[in-house]
């Protein structure tokens, strides 16, 4: 992937997530703010959204789950990747399980971090490709469709 990644940020807490923020500028990640999931799910409906969404686990009007569902509404893939303040087994099987990309709690290391960016990024990619072979092959058909000119009936 030879494009710039980009990131929205889905926090109204200081920390972990103002930390993050620092990680992935550092790294190249563009980075936009949502405070909350109404702010992310308009976001979300731009032609073009962010190919990642960390979202802290509780937000001023929802949740990481809450964050999950916005994802899947996008106008194109979207990974989510949950930010917690601390590292919780049973809540990253529980993400991971509900559809999350990815699980990550400070202290944000430069190498793991770059690893779950690009990862979670390069799969954003491969599924907005697939996605639009998909639309180009279903327009190809609906074009080369025989319809009729006229339907008959009878009387």
């Amino acid at each position: 992937m030879g494009e710039e990644i980009r990131g929205l940020l889905l926090y109204s807490r200081r920390h972990p997530l103002r930390t993050l923020r620092h990680a992935l500028d550092s790294q190249g990640v563009q980075t936009i703010q949502a405070r909350n999931c109404a702010e992310a799910a308009r976001l979300l409906q731009d032609s073009d959204p962010p190919e990642l969404l960390f979202t802290d686990t509780q937000l001023p009007d929802g949740n990481w789950a809450d964050a999950i569902r916005l994802a899947r509404k996008a106008t194109e893939p979207v990974n989510v990747i949950v930010v917690s303040h601390v590292v919780d087994v049973s809540l990253y099987v529980e993400v991971v399980q509900a559809g999350a990309c990815d699980f990550i709690a400070p202290p944000f290391e430069k190498a793991e971090l770059a690893h779950v960016v690009r990862c979670a990024a390069d799969n954003a990619e491969r599924r907005r490709e697939e996605k639009s072979k998909a639309e180009e092959a279903a327009t190809a058909a609906l074009a080369s469709a025989q319809w009729p000119l006229f339907l008959s009936t009878t009387d």
